[in-house]
């Protein structure tokens, strides 16, 4: 399973992540790298909440995190890593 992080910088410099297939998962940070182990951080435990509760909509960790990252509030254009 591969999930999306969509970040943009925020207007006080702060770094924000989401990621389109699980809404309320986020993440932030001072930095890219810090926003980027946060919304990871909260993919985990969003998919962890829907597994304990057992809601259904996810049966197992993903084995990779594809992240797009938007720049273009940053002065650069949108990249994958």
């Amino acid at each position: 399973m591969a999930y999306h992080g969509i970040y943009e910088r925020a207007s006080d410099g702060s770094v924000w992540g989401r990621t389109p297939e699980f809404d309320g998962a986020f993440g932030a940070g001072d930095t890219l790298e810090e926003a980027r182990a946060s919304l990871r951080k909260g993919i985990r435990e969003w998919i962890e909440m829907d597994i304990d509760f057992g809601f259904g909509h996810i049966d197992a960790m993903p084995d990779e995190l594809i992240e797009i990252v938007d720049l273009s509030e940053m002065g650069g254009g949108a990249v994958a890593s």
